[in-house]
């Protein structure tokens, strides 16, 4: 079809009128010729049943009498009749009485059936075949056999006169077609013309001119108001460019001056932020170096003088272990904390089920120790996160499920929903809110907030495993560094679930 659609209009509404009127004039000759042959056959077949009625009457004298010599004279009446190659009476027995022949070659194979009259085309012939006198006793028969030859003659004459008449219609219609492209293709052609100047040498001037008042013309005219607004457009451009190159060499400058300003403000905040790491490091090893001496000298203490203690001091030296192995903790838990909040993320496709396998292997003995039962409802997605981050992530709300639960049957279970359905508008993007979910003690709703304050227990500090309280705290930072947000929904008695989002992006 592509060498069809390629053609020009021209040759398109040529074709068409031509082949339209060509179908037409191909269906009526045919209808035409079809009614002749019909019209032709029907006249012989009458012409014929007459003359077998007219000799079948004639016939009755010889068939009384019983007179062949006589029905033999009747039938040549039927020379007079060329088209007639063969004829045949029989009498009432259905013998042969009397028969007639063109020519010695004609067959006298004769096939008919006796009940009934009978005008049947056949290999080339009529065949016809009526009673003679009464119907119900007739006297005899008679058959007529006529050549078509002289029909199909008539129609071969009348098929070439109709291909003539045919030929001359299909060139008067290829003419007027001619006639009519001319007048729809040239605009068109024309048009096409300044469309293909304008697209390759962008001259807008390629106006076209039709005094139709057609769709054409309409169509040129529009064209051409196109063109007039491109071009004045294009001035109103060239304008706006010259004025557009001095206001972006303009902000040029001062984009290059405020660059270099921010360049200098990274620069200096690197330096701050190394200055930071430098003095976190340092005032982590100056204030831990001290309580490990503290540490150190109490232990002494309670070995050398073991002996003159009394229950109370070695009581007091414990304690006062015990706030230095804290007061170290917290240092670490600073340091920590400074930390997450600047590093950089390594943000990478990460298989979440790989994250949990890890967790639980790393908790593999607590858990036992515990009886916990750790459920995964469900396959997890892959995420783009920090995997190191969100291992420890887990690893907090894990080990907090199992640190404040005091139920004989403990579970922990781990997996996601779709957004929406945890009932918290979380402002979720990538269409998942993951949690942790436990059967534990619970929060008390006011308590939820502050759970994630750093140093903040809402149990005494030796209780439920002691601990410094900054797990939730970094747990927070974290998830707040990868675009999301974490929230807990608890009943107090029954069991905490902390969700939360990871709005990196969703891989898989």
């Amino acid at each position: 079809m592509r060498p069809l659609r390629d053609l020009s209009i021209r040759f398109k509404l040529t074709a068409s009128l031509v082949i339209v009127v060509s179908i037409a004039l191909v269906m009526s000759t045919i209808a035409g010729l079809v009614e002749q042959h019909e019209s032709a056959k029907a006249a012989l077949e009458t012409q014929i049943s007459v003359l077998a009625d007219v000799l079948g009457d004639a016939s009755m004298t010889a068939l009384k009498f019983s007179d062949a010599e006589l029905g033999n004279e009747v039938l040549a009446i039927v020379k007079r009749e060329p088209k007639v190659v063969f004829a045949q009476t029989f009498d009432a027995d259905s013998e042969s009485f009397a028969i007639y022949k063109a020519s010695a070659s004609v067959s006298e194979n004769v096939q008919f059936s006796w009940e009934k009259d009978q005008a049947i085309f056949h290999g080339g012939f009529l065949h016809v075949f009526k009673k003679i006198g009464d119907p119900k006793e007739p006297r005899g028969a008679i058959y007529l056999r006529a050549s078509l030859d002289e029909l199909y003659a008539q129609s071969i004459r009348r098929i070439r006169l109709a291909l003539l008449s045919l030929l001359i219609c299909l060139g008067i219609a290829v003419l007027l077609g001619f006639l009519v492209q001319r007048a729809i293709a040239r605009p068109i052609r024309e048009l096409a013309a300044a469309t293909e100047k304008v697209a390759r040498q962008g001259d807008y001037s390629a106006h076209v001119y039709s005094n139709a008042n057609d769709e054409i013309g309409v169509l040129c005219n529009g064209f051409n108001t196109m063109l007039d607004q491109i071009q004045q457009r294009d001035q109103e451009l060239e304008t706006h460019r010259t004025h557009l190159e001095d206001l972006v060499q303009e902000r040029t400058s001062r984009l290059e001056a405020q660059t270099q300003q921010l360049t200098d403000s990274n620069a200096q905040l690197e330096r701050s932020n190394q200055e930071l790491d430098d003095f976190a490091y340092i005032v982590s090893h100056d204030l831990k170096e001290p309580l490990r001496g503290i540490s150190r000298y109490s232990s002494f203490i309670a070995e050398d003088y073991a002996g003159k203690l009394d229950e109370a001091g070695h009581e007091k030296l414990e304690t006062l272990q015990r706030l230095c192995l804290r007061q170290e903790n917290l240092i670490d838990s600073l340091l920590h904390y400074s930390r997450v909040g600047r590093a950089e993320l390594a943000i990478a496709p990460t298989d979440l089920n790989d994250v949990i396998e890890q967790v639980l292997d790393m908790m593999h003995v607590t858990l036992e120790e515990q009886r916990v039962e750790v459920r995964v409802p469900r396959h997890l997605p892959t995420v783009a996160c920090d995997s190191v981050r969100i291992v420890e992530v887990f690893r907090n709300l894990i080990t907090n499920a199992v640190k404040y639960n005091d139920k004989a049957e403990k579970w922990i279970e781990i997996g996601f929903q779709q957004h929406g359905e945890s009932g918290e508008n979380d402002g979720n993007q990538t269409g998942f809110v993951f949690y942790v979910r436990d059967n534990g003690i619970g929060i008390r709703e006011k308590h939820q907030e502050s759970v994630f304050r750093i140093f903040k227990r809402l149990h005494a500090r030796d209780k439920y495993g002691g601990g410094t309280g900054a797990g939730l705290t970094f747990v927070k930072k974290i998830v707040e560094r990868h675009g999301g947000k974490i929230w807990p929904e608890s009943t107090y008695g029954e069991g905490t679930t902390f969700y939360f989002t990871l709005d990196k992006g969703v891989v898989a």
